[in-house]
């Protein structure tokens, strides 16, 4: 199974590490937009040569790259909070509802908000408050 992993960018580093522990513990491939899909200019933002909004981000190239993987994936796995509004994850969750592709989402306070409760049901995905909760998911249903 392969599901995108949609998430705020400030937050890339602290999900990376969830995302290698859940591959490694439930055997699922969790693409990154950040990191496993070839984007220079992530290193280039690490290294505070430039910025999240900088005017030579080639945005469509970004933005593309980031639905075909949507479109290539079995689900998407987000994780939203109300203290960190990511215009990015949003559209990758509107994109996995638009394909009718489940969408499991982990959030510590926004899990029955209506909208996110809408995306799961209508894409019979699941939401989880915590990524310990997301892991045991999976880890069940592999061995269903």
């Amino acid at each position: 199974m392969k599901l995108y992993l949609a998430h705020p960018l400030p937050l890339r580093q602290e999900i990376r590490a969830r995302e290698l522990e859940i591959e490694k513990e439930t055997g699922i491939e969790l693409v990154n937009p950040f990191y496993d899909t070839g984007r220079d200019d992530i290193y280039e933002i690490d290294a505070g040569l430039k910025g999240r909004s900088d005017p030579s981000l080639d945005f469509r190239k970004i933005v593309e790259k980031d639905i075909a993987n949507v479109q290539r994936s079995d689900g998407v796995v987000a994780y939203i909070t109300k203290t960190m509004h990511s215009i990015g994850t949003m559209c990758e969750l509107w994109e996995a509802v638009r394909m009718h592709i489940p969408i499991y989402i982990v959030s510590p306070d926004s899990i029955m908000h209506p909208w996110v409760r809408y995306m799961v049901a209508s894409t019979e995905g699941m939401g989880f408050e915590t990524w310990d909760d997301l892991k045991e998911y999976f880890k069940e249903k592999k061995n269903e």
